[in-house]
């Protein structure tokens, strides 16, 4: 039977893995181990190892696996900050599924709506996977319904900061050639059961908050 673990064991266990696939996978691997096989004296959630197995697979390249672990981390019921369903969130977005990226979104916004964390996060994601109107939409409704809340209002206004990033001049040289050929069978996975092969190629879909109307593109 292993030791019991606590906060400090799997910060130690973060901050010292490699910051390669391999190292990355093999702190993934452990973490789940862990959270697998609970024993008496564990201070840790197993959603709480379940969800940092899942961000250290997505670092890993293993989009899969950090969905199906962060699926698991929900199922437990236990409660990882700001929201367990977050984490489903960021790896739905690292799979490519969107619609029920955007669905999972509002479902927590509806619950949470004077969160600033949940704001921060899901705001954050999405500008980390380059939904960067959605990401704004997100932080700004967590501006109107964190109003009053000075500390709250100056997290949402630095995460708007830092989710534009850098601008620089667009010079139409970088952009793609016309003439270059995209093979679609690199863009699905024809595998996978959650793509609606009747959605029109090229939609996109976008965070629809609660209340709010869909946004025309």
């Amino acid at each position: 039977m292993r030791a019991p673990v606590n906060d400090s064991d799997v910060e130690a266990v973060e901050l010292s893995a490699a910051t390669d696939a391999h190292g990355q996978r093999a702190v993934a691997t452990l973490l789940e181990a862990w959270a697998r096989r609970p024993v008496p004296g564990d201070t840790v959630s197993t959603a709480r190892l379940l969800v940092a197995a899942s961000e250290h697979a997505a670092y890993a390249g293993e989009a899969r696996r950090a969905l199906r672990l962060a699926r698991r981390a929900l199922a437990t019921g236990e409660q990882v900050a700001p929201d367990t369903r977050c984490y489903v969130v960021s790896a739905l977005l690292l799979r490519g599924h969107l619609r029920e990226a955007f669905a999972l979104v509002e479902e927590v916004l509806e619950d949470r709506p004077a969160d600033v964390e949940v704001y921060e996060f899901l705001g954050e994601e999405l500008a980390r996977h380059g939904r960067c109107d959605d990401a704004a939409r997100v932080w700004t409704a967590g501006l109107f319904r964190c109003a009053g809340d000075g500390e709250a209002t100056e997290v949402l206004l630095a995460a708007m900061r830092r989710g534009r990033g850098p601008q620089r001049p667009v010079d139409v040289r970088d952009e793609v050639d016309v003439h270059d050929e995209v093979d679609v069978r690199d863009e699905v996975d024809v595998r996978d059961d959650s793509v609606d092969v009747r959605e029109p190629v090229g939609a996109r879909p976008a965070v629809v908050l609660p209340g709010q109307a869909p946004a025309l593109d």
